[in-house]
């Protein structure tokens, strides 16, 4: 019987060594994200602020197209990185996976029918900040 504890122990021990390894690895390959709003603003523009600024309170547009390409265009063009959709409140995240790193200047592209689109060149948000997109209004007919 004591043989018997000793070897569930064991077991215990090493599937939990295991599952450790095993999360370190999945948060390794996780890759990175950017999170933003996208809001009502006076004039269309892509700026960088803190966590705890308060128009990221503020109610966002929903259904907004939101690109993040690399910033300078190659001879193929600018390369597509991630794409999201905002969601009711406004926010959105552009998840890279893989190896893949952010890189240190971005091309943030928002857009939606009947809408001005924005499109600003940005340095990549530190930890504790995000991007908020600010769209002027609809097109009047």
């Amino acid at each position: 019987m004591e043989r018997r504890r000793r070897s569930t122990r064991q077991r215990l021990a090493t599937g939990g060594a295991l599952a450790t390894l095993t999360l370190a690895g999945l948060v390794g390959c996780a890759g990175q994200a950017i999170s933003g709003k996208v809001l009502r603003g006076d004039i269309g523009r892509v700026i960088i602020v803190s966590d705890t600024d308060e128009r990221l309170v503020e109610p966002g547009l929903a259904g907004v197209n939101v690109e993040m390409t690399t910033s300078v265009s190659g001879r193929g063009g600018r390369t597509v990185l991630a794409k999201a959709v905002t969601d009711e409140t406004g926010s959105f995240s552009l998840s890279i996976g893989g190896k893949t790193k952010l890189p240190t200047r971005m091309m943030i592209r928002a857009g939606a029918s009947g809408e001005y689109e924005v499109n600003n060149s940005i340095f990549r948000p530190r930890p504790g900040e995000q991007v908020l997109v600010l769209m002027r209004p609809p097109k009047s007919p």
